[in-house]
């Protein structure tokens, strides 16, 4: 089949169509890319509070879930039923969630983790869920380093040995 000259377009205009279509792409893009670059949906500058934001472990691109907690005030029910008004370690342990009660003193940056309560889901590695229950159990002080994507929790037992390094993975909205 052949198709007259007149119906077909010059090259430098197909050219320059579709290089304008690609640079119109890859701005929307570009736009696009900052507005999620930030994993932790904090301000470059914002340094997060350990209350409140979501901390992991490790950042991971696996189908299993990182190590993480987020320490959280009890809910006015929680105060009411149980007579309790420490903050609450809510998160995972890799495999089973995780609740307990937290002690924290922001101005020593010392906190007391636990006892935790776990589900009891079979893992697979079974030893690592509970060597990172035990981690947060033997918690005793925290520092919070960096702002931004780059902040760093990290937690000490009670000779300041480090613990972990935990990731701000999402400030959440009080």
């Amino acid at each position: 089949m052949t198709i007259p000259a007149r119906r077909l377009l010059p090259m430098s205009r197909v050219i320059g169509t579709s290089l304008l279509l690609s640079i119109s792409l890859l701005g929307g893009c570009a736009a696009m890319s900052t507005e999620s670059d930030s994993r932790s949906g904090l301000a470059p500058d914002q340094v997060p509070t350990v209350v409140g934001t979501h901390w992991s472990f490790s950042a991971t691109s696996s189908d299993e879930e990182a190590p993480n907690f987020l320490l959280q005030p009890p809910t006015q029910e929680q105060r009411a039923d149980e007579e309790d008004d420490r903050l609450r370690l809510v998160g995972s342990n890799g495999c089973n969630r995780l609740m307990g009660p937290v002690t924290l003193d922001e101005s020593r940056q010392t906190l007391d983790i636990g006892p935790l309560a776990s589900t009891m889901k079979m893992c697979r590695n079974a030893e690592q869920s509970s060597a990172f229950n035990r981690m947060l159990e033997e918690a005793a002080s925290y520092q919070v380093n960096g702002s931004g994507d780059s902040a760093r929790l990290q937690i000490m037992d009670t000779s300041g040995q480090l613990l972990a390094t935990f990731l701000a993975v999402e400030a959440i909205a009080e």
